[in-house]
């Protein structure tokens, strides 16, 4: 029998058994209906199904990341409808999503990995998602959701514990999602002549715990490159995508649009390392330079600065290193504080996953700048995070948390001036705590002259542009970002339709918001009044019933989360969900 790995997506109706009770042929013809979008949805993110039976769907794909963002969609889709019908009228679901081994019969599907589904969808709350670990190993930082761990899980018929994963509604920060089927959104024909590509280097060291190490170090690397003005660097959300490809350096020269790659290996063992790096020609493949660093992480500054110092000069000629000295952050007193800075950053990138991740980074932050209260990058990201815990504990933080944010982040600037991050996390909470657009505009602008391959900043600058009535200037950034990161991360995305938006240019604002992986309330409220002012006022509908329900904001509310300086966008945006509004 043949036997393949796939993703299964269950799918099932709470009480559907009670409601063919009270009414069958009115159960029937909901669930038809409710099938046209499932179907849709299903087949929309490459999805077969295999199986039905009843009120249950079976469905196979070849990614576990589409498999996530189709659930995701179809329990959006789901609420909105239920939001806006009566209650004889509404009708929810359970999903349970796994990975594994199945059997093929008759282009049908057995085995572990289907009950294995079956059983999480039955363990889901309604218009809950319940995935396996394998599913979460594979999709957490590349699906724009958050997830409570649901603990091990004892499932019916199945011989073993299950752990398993509830996804929730996304919250806090986003900015390391990646999604390993992503593909380059943006071809450059003519790599510039000092263009580089940063690969994340790889950890060979036994203890997997180190990857950590691996990305803040690649990270910082990409950060160093960034501030000579010769240097094209291409960030971080784009290199890292290849992480596990298996893509040769001229193909990913090709996609990137760059004529060099940096690629590397670390070997940690406690605190001494091998960091091996070499120079390859994304034309030809060749090796132009390479070399092993024997160090310890006492002297990890001393091998980047040699790094970069050695890079740069192969790349465009000669380089002082008095020159990448004045280029550089200011390093940390106590290395111990440098790894727990990364160790932060670690659970920062998944402060989205879970709510313990936020704690974990705030706690290693603080603790960071209680070892070396001179290193700013610890003072910075330690008002990042406190930022985050307000957005998932607003009720548990205290009274001065404000307080303290911006005292952290003020010191962090006094340190280290031209610490990128530090500008750009107090331009944050200038404009979200004080809505002080000048100093915001102030302090991104500084960041992207520091570092201008961060992507992050510059979206960021572009929002403050477009609330400022600026979207030409605006779309440059975005267009800038695009070059930097030909992935296109969904803010990049999502920012470009937020100009198209406000220059009144709302085909092009619905195109952008398709394109990201998966819609938020932002694309979701922006595509309803697009839809609306070109006329597609049923569509338009549909999108803002999804977008209230699934950010639990209703109009007023969302506008004024928009911080729009011309009362004539503000207008625009309102008006047009107001007639939606009005017609529902």
């Amino acid at each position: 029998m043949e036997r393949k790995l796939c993703t299964i997506l269950a799918l099932d109706v709470v009480g559907f058994s009670k409601m063919m009770a009270v009414d069958e042929d009115h159960t029937l013809k909901l669930l038809n209906s409710r099938r046209e979008f499932i179907d849709t949805s299903i087949s929309d993110h490459g999805g077969r199904i295999f199986n039905t039976a009843g009120d249950s769907v079976l469905a196979e794909f070849t990614s576990p990341v589409r498999a996530v963002e189709c659930g995701v969609q179809i329990q959006n889709k789901s609420m909105a409808i239920n939001a806006e019908s009566d209650e004889k009228d509404q009708m929810r679901y359970r999903v349970g999503i796994n990975i594994g081994d199945v059997m093929v019969s008759n282009e049908n599907l057995f085995g572990d990995a289907v009950n294995i589904a079956a059983r999480l969808e039955a363990e889901a709350i309604a218009d809950g998602i319940c995935i396996s670990d394998s599913i979460y190993d594979l999709v957490n930082l590349k699906v724009k959701v958050s997830y409570e761990d649901a603990g091990d899980l004892e499932l019916k018929n199945i011989g073993r514990l299950i752990r398993a994963y509830n996804v929730l509604k996304c919250k806090g920060a986003t900015r390391g999602l990646r999604s390993d089927d992503a593909v380059p959104q943006v071809k450059i024909d003519v790599p510039e002549p000092g263009s580089l590509a940063v690969m994340l280097f790889k950890n060979l060291s036994s203890d997997e715990d180190q990857e950590y190490f691996c990305e803040g170090f690649s990270e910082d690397l990409i950060s160093a490159f960034s501030r000579f003005k010769k240097l094209t660097v291409i960030a971080s959300n784009a290199t890292f995508a290849y992480s596990g490809k298996d893509k040769s350096p001229t193909t990913v020269g090709q996609e990137l649009g760059v004529l060099y790659i940096l690629d590397g290996k670390v070997r940690k063992m406690g605190k001494k390392m091998r960091i091996s790096a070499s120079l390859l020609s994304a034309e030809d493949g060749t090796t132009l330079w390479s070399h092993n660093f024997d160090t310890t992480l006492d002297d990890i500054f001393d091998i980047q600065d040699e790094l970069v110092e050695t890079i740069v000069s192969n790349i465009v000629g000669n380089v002082e290193r008095d020159q990448v000295k004045k280029l550089a952050n200011k390093k940390p007193e106590k290395m111990e504080a440098y790894d727990l800075v990364l160790q932060g950053l670690e659970y920062h990138r998944r402060s989205s996953v879970s709510a313990e991740n936020n704690k974990k980074a705030l706690s290693l932050f603080t603790k960071a700048t209680e070892v070396d209260p001179n290193y700013a990058r610890a003072h910075a990201w330690k008002t990042c995070s406190l930022a985050n815990n307000s957005e998932w504990f607003p009720d548990d933080m205290p009274e001065n948390w404000m307080n303290e944010a911006f005292s952290s982040v003020n010191k962090a600037i006094d340190l280290d001036p031209n610490d990128p991050e530090a500008h750009r996390i107090l331009g944050a909470v200038k404009l979200l705590f004080e809505g002080d657009f000048e100093k915001a505009i102030f302090h991104h602008e500084k960041a992207i002259e520091i570092c201008p391959s961060d992507t992050y900043h510059i979206a960021r600058y572009a929002v403050l542009l477009c609330y400022l009535g600026e979207p030409e200037k605006a779309m440059e950034q975005i267009k800038r970002a695009m070059r930097i990161d030909p992935f296109c991360s969904d803010l990049v995305l999502e920012t470009e339709g937020l100009c198209h938006f406000v220059s009144g240019e709302f085909e092009s604002a619905i195109a952008s918001f398709k394109k990201m992986q998966i819609e938020t309330r932002t694309s979701l409220f922006y595509t309803a009044a697009s839809l609306r002012k070109i006329g597609k006022s049923e569509d338009a509908k549909k999108v803002l019933k999804v977008a209230q329900t699934e950010s639990g904001m209703e109009n007023e509310k969302f506008v004024s989360s928009q911080l729009f300086q011309r009362e004539s966008d503000k207008s625009s945006l309102s008006g047009a969900l107001e007639e939606i509004q009005a017609s529902l």
